[in-house]
């Protein structure tokens, strides 16, 4: 069984999420953005989340008006002291999460793929982002300012405890 270890280094990865257009974006957003947070918390991976963004402009420009409409969000992700992932883990990690979803050629409405290593300095890494630390504590980076929170699910499950205590 593998040991979960801290990464030797410190590294970054980007993930364009590409809807189809707004209304499929609306569809799916929720629940792609809870599936990799989900991800990135389990192996205390900072994140941060940017909607609609501009990504794609560029290549608008060269494709068909059917792929006008696309829609896409960057999901920024980066190592942390208290990481359990090597950068090659987490990327595997995620590609099979979304192995097969292809909007081009199989058809789907959304695909989940990462920025090539070499645009990273195109898109830095934002000042407010999300740092997971043990369940149900995350805090949120904005500049020099931290805050410590807890997970609105978790406290909703304490209250309903309290409420109605099992028998």
């Amino acid at each position: 069984m593998n040991t979960c270890k801290a990464p030797s280094r410190q590294w970054r990865l980007n993930y364009i999420i590409t809807y189809a257009d707004r209304n499929t974006a609306e569809v799916y957003r929720s629940f792609l953005h809870s599936a990799l947070i989900a991800v990135a918390t389990l192996r205390r991976i900072d994140y941060a989340i940017k909607l609609d963004t501009r990504v794609l402009d560029e290549l608008n420009d060269s494709w068909s008006t059917d792929h006008l409409n696309i829609v896409s969000d960057m999901l920024y992700f980066r190592s942390s002291p208290n990481s359990r992932s090597s950068i090659k883990e987490f990327r595997s990690l995620i590609d099979s999460l979304f192995l097969d979803y292809d909007m081009i050629f199989r058809g789907d409405q959304f695909e989940v793929h990462s920025l090539l290593q070499k645009h990273l300095k195109r898109y830095p890494f934002p000042d407010k982002f999300y740092r997971p630390l043990c369940h149900p504590y995350t805090e949120i980076h904005n500049g020099k300012e931290v805050t410590l929170c807890v997970d609105v699910s978790t406290l909703e499950n304490l209250l309903n405890e309290a409420a109605d205590p099992p028998s």
